[in-house]
């Protein structure tokens, strides 16, 4: 049985052969995986916070948050240096940190919240880009 393949790989519904574009809000046009030289140290800092029991589900989910498109009630920015895209959700209180490759550097629930969020996008956002 043929699988799908990595989520938001595609634009569009089922069968769709058209690629996601980069934007001016993602630098990447989908998250590949979870960044391996500090995937150990983000999971034993983050995982028990998000409810995950195992690496494999802290990186899934990971995965699953940088690849959903959700213009309602996520926010998102591109460091003005690394262009690594910095994606926050203000109803799960999710935050992840996306390179412009394509990998998960880092995901968790901040205790700031959405002040969080804002602080790192005055700190390294790009002027002018979308709130």
């Amino acid at each position: 049985m043929a699988t799908k393949g990595p989520s938001g790989r595609y634009d569009g519904t089922r069968g769709s052969n058209k690629k996601r574009d980069e934007s001016k809000t993602i630098s990447y046009p989908w998250a590949k995986d979870f960044n391996k030289y500090g995937a150990n140290k983000h999971y034993n800092d983050h995982a028990k916070d998000m409810g995950l029991t195992t690496k494999e589900a802290y990186a899934a989910h990971a995965l699953k948050f940088a690849n959903t498109v959700d213009k309602v009630n996520c926010v998102s920015f591109v460091h003005a240096k690394t262009e690594s895209t910095y994606k926050y959700n203000k109803v799960t209180n999710e935050f992840a940190i996306i390179t412009k490759n394509g990998y998960v550097v880092t995901y968790y629930k901040p205790s700031g919240g959405y002040k969080y969020y804002k602080s790192q996008k005055a700190k390294y956002g790009k002027k002018g880009g979308k709130k």
